[in-house]
């Protein structure tokens, strides 16, 4: 009776394992087994089924073993408890994702990009050396303030041009007060800029002149810095409702003794004070404080009866006054 009482126990732990996972211990239901463990229905199920059918494996081979030697049931408890206790670990640690595999789940997504309002495009230039054919540089518009013919913007070949092949020349006089040919470049905008020019000119009357435009916000409101070849002189302005407002003046003596020369205007801020230094043939002439307008396009202008030609027209932007990306969320 003692014998067939040990022989009973196998088989009831065997039964008990048979009711948990049906035919999962015959070798002709192996691939189930796999299936099961493979496909679950949330990785919570897939654990569970680990821990039951390592419960009832150790419990099985607990009952074999101590039906033929009772004295290992020492070490046989101590095995039972590291391994249920590392099935346990495993499933508290993974308690956190239960549904990740689940098959309605939502799939993960990325999270929103700021989008900035403007981004810089730090530095650009027209060399003029491009699209020849075209009846303007691309990017830009020509438009022409007061009363006078719109400005007639054409690409030359000149071999004493910074660029060494050709220049953008405006032939179209425009000797009425008040007028005004602008051509503006359409693409980027900025407030804090270093910007230059190649000017060469064809003296006119006193009143003839050409230079840059920055910071336009419309037809009407923008800075404008020209030269008076005829008179030496380099003017600022604050355009505003389409009238010039001269900010500042001041005598230049041109250095170099060639046709071309070269106008540059930075606009910067110290202590949220702007201003901007104007410098002719590399020689600083003249420092305005404004602050009035705030971002806006480029260009160039010619006003009175003279001729003039352009090259070389770079634009750098200055972003150390502000950073550069977003501050981080603290």
């Amino acid at each position: 009776m003692a014998r067939r009482h040990t022989q009973f126990i196998p088989q009831v732990q065997a039964a008990k394992l048979h009711e948990s996972f049906p035919r999962l211990l015959l070798s002709p239901c192996s691939e189930r087994l796999f299936l099961r463990m493979i496909q679950p229905i949330t990785l919570w199920q897939a654990f569970t089924y680990l821990v039951r059918f390592m419960h009832n494996t150790v419990d099985f081979t607990s009952s074999r073993l101590l039906s033929r030697q009772p004295s290992l049931k020492a070490g046989l408890c101590l095995f039972r408890g590291l391994i249920l206790g590392f099935a346990t670990l495993v499933c508290v640690l993974c308690s956190g994702i239960p549904d990740l595999f689940a098959e309605d789940a939502e799939p993960l997504k990325e999270l929103p990009r700021a989008v900035l309002r403007h981004t810089p495009p730090i530095f650009q230039e027209w060399t003029f050396e491009k699209d020849l054919d075209a009846a303007l540089p691309p990017g830009f518009s020509s438009h022409t303030l007061g009363h006078g013919h719109l400005g007639e913007w054409t690409l030359v070949t000149d071999h004493d041009a910074p660029s060494r092949t050709h220049a953008l020349l405006q032939s179209t006089p425009c000797p009425a007060p008040g007028c005004y040919q602008l051509l503006v470049n359409d693409t980027i905008q900025m407030e804090y800029l270093d910007l230059t020019v190649g000017i060469l000119s064809k003296l006119g009357t006193p009143t003839s002149a050409a230079g840059l435009v920055l910071n336009l916000q419309d037809l009407d409101n923008f800075y404008a810095v020209l030269i008076y070849p005829a008179s030496n002189m380099v003017r600022a302005y604050r355009f505003s409702e389409g009238k010039p407002i001269l900010i500042k003046e001041h005598e230049v003596i041109p250095l170099k003794r060639t046709p071309w020369h070269f106008l540059r205007v930075q606009r910067n801020t110290i202590v949220s004070k702007d201003f901007f230094e104007i410098s002719f043939d590399n020689q600083f002439f003249l420092s305005v404080y404004d602050s009035t307008l705030r971002t806006g396009r480029i260009g160039i202008m010619t006003t009175g009866d003279g001729k003039f030609a352009f090259d070389n027209l770079r634009a750098v932007e200055l972003v150390t006054s502000e950073p550069l990306s977003r501050p981080p969320a603290y």
